[in-house]
């Protein structure tokens, strides 16, 4: 299990470092962590660690600057098993969550809506329709998901159509074994059935790779119900 769960950080962090390097902000990996020492586009954190080993301390040449140093941006960290206690540094525990996997074997059984269309993200008219239903902002500017991730092969868009309206989507992203479920978006009603047609489409994007992502609180419960099950904590910390 641990060792899935470090297949699952590791494709975070490489997820984070692909949208802040989309952004021409640079992240550097270490054995045990991924730092960024820029301010990162909102919502990714500056620091992931990779494994239960992760010795975050002011001897730490690499990271001593980054945990004391005042900025005028928050600051961020994924404490990736949830073992860390930044509260020394002045970082606040913003919340905890839980690492999920949805193995894959075969075929993907999916009680797809007939009045749904699920279809991967292709031009860049359409990913600025799916980031404004993701945000629930409508974007003249100031876009997250920028179009040079549609020509990432490793990188796919997932949404669902109903009437031509985008009403559920997410992101999927390939790293070595596994591919990370992220910004999932489905409406309140029956959950599940949006969760299902989201691992259906990875399936057919990236076969027979296991699935991994974080969720909490209910939307933790709904992937439960979808099939997914537990890997282990990760928390998040804000300064």
């Amino acid at each position: 299990m641990q060792s899935l769960t470090q297949l699952a950080t590791y494709n975070n962090a490489v997820w984070c470092d692909t949208i802040c390097r989309s952004h021409n902000t640079l992240g550097e990996f270490h054995d045990d962590f991924w730092v960024c020492q820029q301010q990162t586009p909102i919502y990714y954190p500056n620091l992931v660690t990779l494994t239960p080993k992760a010795n975050i301390n002011l001897e730490h040449n690499a990271l001593a600057e980054f945990l004391t140093t005042k900025r005028e941006y928050g600051v961020s960290v994924k404490d990736s098993f949830a073992i860390l206690d930044l509260a020394p540094f002045g970082f606040e525990q913003l919340f905890q969550a839980q690492w999920i996997l949805r193995e894959i074997s075969g075929e993907t059984a999916s009680t797809r809506d007939t009045n749904l269309q699920w279809r991967q993200i292709t031009s860049e008219k359409e990913l600025l329709r799916w980031e404004e239903v993701w945000s629930q902002t409508s974007l003249s500017q100031n876009q997250l998901f920028l179009p040079t991730l549609l020509h990432d092969a490793d990188i796919c868009f997932i949404a669902a159509y109903k009437a031509k309206q985008i009403v559920a989507g997410a992101i999927a992203n390939r790293t070595t074994g596994v591919v990370g479920i992220s910004n999932v978006f489905t409406p309140e009603q029956e959950p599940e059935k949006y969760w299902e047609g989201l691992v259906s489409m990875i399936a057919t994007c990236y076969p027979d790779l296991p699935i991994v992502g974080y969720e909490q609180d209910e939307s933790l419960e709904t992937t439960l119900r979808a099939g997914f099950t537990p890997l282990g904590p990760l928390s998040v910390w804000l300064k």
